[in-house]
């Protein structure tokens, strides 16, 4: 199912190696995974979130503030499969913890998965590859993905770019994509500390993604009390506000000792025709 990003053909392992028929090499990092980000696929030297984001978001995730969206997605799999075995792709896997927990959830349903987690970031894969030996985990870049037309029965895009023809190709006929955005309230208060003006406006990815069957939207919310102040610092670290923020209202974050926010996502449901 994994294919050589230069030439497409399979990619078959070989010891702690992956080779195609052309001879294209691809050798394990000791990590447990493997780079399939080519050279003229990167925008930048070191691609994706650096060490000091991941480090902040497993922080955070792993103390269960978002548990609440990974069941979601969760359930939506165990709700929506129609096989005991099934091939799956989580498009900007980050640090993994999504990705794990869904192999947990299908295990203890007795649900056979081949999960394959890839991330531009190779930070972010690394520390993935560390956590968890049972999935496959890759660098690579969403517009190229290294895995085979047709071969999967579900793609995860969880606040990743979306790139659609790539998602139709790889989707088997009748698997589904599951898109996770955020909604009109996700972090408000968060955004109330370092703004003076805080914009509500959510993205929909229903209209730029036309060419599936859209089946449903299924809307996440939770309330969740961060009680320390470590926490909203990873909080706000994970974030694209750290890269567009006032000084002053950073501050003002930095110095809080606690924070309730409103966690508001968007499950979005299609099929492949």
């Amino acid at each position: 199912m994994i294919i050589c990003p230069v030439c497409k053909e399979e990619l078959v392992k070989e010891g702690k190696s992956y080779r195609c028929k052309n001879n294209h090499c691809f050798d394990m990092g000791k990590q447990g995974y493997t780079n399939l980000l080519l050279s003229n696929q990167k925008h930048s030297k070191m691609p994706g979130d650096d060490k000091d984001m991941v480090m902040s978001r497993r922080e955070f995730l792993e103390k269960g503030y978002y548990q609440k969206i990974s069941q979601g997605v969760n359930d939506i799999v165990k709700e929506t499969c129609n096989s005991k075995d099934l091939d799956i792709l989580d498009i900007g896997c980050g640090e993994g913890y999504y990705t794990k927990r869904l192999k947990d959830f299908l295990e203890c349903e007795n649900i056979k998965s081949h999960i394959i987690g890839i991330d531009i970031s190779k930070e972010a894969v690394i520390a993935a590859a560390r956590s968890d030996k049972r999935i496959d985990w890759i660098v690579a870049s969403a517009t190229n993905i290294p895995v085979s037309e047709s071969s999967l029965d579900y793609v995860i895009c969880m606040f990743a770019k979306i790139i659609p023809e790539e998602k139709m190709r790889t989707l088997k006929s009748g698997g589904y994509l599951i898109v996770v955005s955020t909604g009109e309230k996700h972090l408000i208060e968060l955004k109330e500390v370092v703004y003076d003006k805080v914009r509500t406006e959510f993205y929909s990815p229903v209209k730029d993604l036309e060419m599936f069957e859209h089946i449903k939207t299924v809307n996440c919310t939770d309330s969740v009390f961060i009680d320390n102040n470590r926490s909203i610092k990873n909080l706000f670290d994970m974030t694209p506000y750290r890269w567009r923020s006032p000084k002053e209202g950073i501050e003002k974050l930095y110095a809080l000792d606690s924070l309730k926010i409103t966690v508001d996502v968007n499950i979005d449901i299609f099929r492949k025709p």
